[in-house]
């Protein structure tokens, strides 16, 4: 279903990953680990074309289109003179994907500046704007828990998983007990490439032994 044929990935002129060959069959949650700095945004980032990379990402034997991804950075960026149901508006003009989802997974206020809201309430609004739509092939969550409080995180979990259920979701997180039980697969980016990890070995362990 989702190939990754990727010799290289570099960023601003360096090498940061090499040698990834990974081939998704099936929808699931599928998760990328590693230590600060060993490049799982880079990867990620490379899945919605966003850093440049030699190889080849193909979805059902077409070359992924990036307008087929929804990205969930870490940070994220809104406009601060804008109303939440504002941002939403503009991102949707803004957006090569048309059919709606409707959804608004954390209830926010939408007339509310985004200019008078926390870092957290930021970032679900951005993460409301992106998942508006469901025409996407694939979701990416890179570190989505961060910033955000307790409730949110179970609430934007619960979305995660019902996502998984007919989407391919990768996610990236430093929160290992919260997610690990729901992984169809896992993924330590390690040394400069990606491996899977076996289905009995527990990630903890992996950083443990490492």
């Amino acid at each position: 279903m989702l190939d990754l044929n990727i010799e290289t990935i570099s960023y601003r002129k360096k090498m940061i990953l090499q040698d990834i060959r990974i081939s998704i069959v099936q929808f699931g949650l599928y998760g990328f680990f590693g230590k600060n700095g060993v490049g799982k945004t880079t990867f990620l980032k490379s899945c919605c074309d966003l850093v440049s990379y030699k190889g080849k990402i193909s979805l059902s034997n077409r070359i992924l289109d990036p307008s087929m991804v929804a990205w969930i950075p870490t940070e994220v960026e809104v406009y601060d003179y804008l109303t939440i149901n504002e941002f939403h508006e503009f991102y949707k003009l803004s957006s090569r994907n048309s059919i709606k989802s409707n959804k608004n997974i954390f209830g926010l206020e939408k007339n509310k500046l985004l200019k008078e809201c926390s870092t957290g309430t930021k970032k679900k609004a951005y993460i409301n704007a992106v998942l508006q739509f469901s025409d996407y092939k694939l979701y990416i969550f890179d570190e989505p828990f961060n910033g955000l409080d307790i409730e949110s995180n179970y609430i934007l979990l619960d979305q995660i998983i019902r996502l998984s259920k007919n989407n391919i979701v990768f996610i990236s997180s430093h929160i290992i007990e919260l997610i690990e039980p729901y992984l169809d697969k896992k993924y330590i980016v390690k040394n400069q490439t990606i491996k899977e990890v076996e289905k009995h070995q527990e990630l903890k362990s992996f950083f443990i032994d490492a």
